[in-house]
């Protein structure tokens, strides 16, 4: 393991400090985003600062979203989604057939438009093209998300 010198790494503190992502700080100075990852995650620790991952839930945050796109993709949740629980992270994922580029596009801005702060990627698959994003309030937007069959479980309350 590579040691960096103090100098660097005060360098690397002072452009996070300014607000600088990781991907540029790591750049900048020729380190791996890990370290500079870990000397953020340090600093703050440091600095007792709580660190609050950013969201923009509607949902959690109160903000205006499209209804239109999050009934297009509880549409595609429910007939060809699911979302993975893990402990600090959900990921959804719609599937769509390959040949359906169309498809595929809307499932993708859909995404983007009900959670604009997540990524959105492709993987291809035979056959399909599996449209995922993650955040850990996918489950706050979708709250049939659960155990067992969709059309089996109880209907939330309120939509979101």
């Amino acid at each position: 393991m590579e040691q960096h010198s103090p100098s660097i790494r005060a360098q690397a503190v002072a452009l996070m400090r300014q607000g600088v992502p990781n991907r540029l700080v790591a750049e900048r100075l020729n380190i791996p985003r890990g370290t500079v990852g870990w000397w953020r995650s340090e600093d703050r620790r440091a600095r007792g600062e709580v660190y609050e991952e950013p969201t923009d839930s509607p949902k959690c945050t109160g903000r205006e979203f499209d209804a239109t796109a999050y009934a297009h993709l509880l549409g595609l949740y429910l007939g060809d989604g699911h979302i993975i629980s893990k402990p600090k992270q959900n990921h959804l994922s719609v599937f769509c057939n390959a040949v359906q580029t169309g498809l595929i596009t809307a499932a993708e801005n859909a995404m983007r438009k009900v959670m604009p702060l997540t990524r959105v990627s492709q993987r291809h698959k035979p056959g399909c093209v599996e449209v995922t994003s993650y955040t850990k309030h996918w489950t706050c937007m979708f709250p049939q998300h659960g155990p067992g069959k969709k059309h089996e479980r109880r209907s939330p309350a309120k939509p979101p």
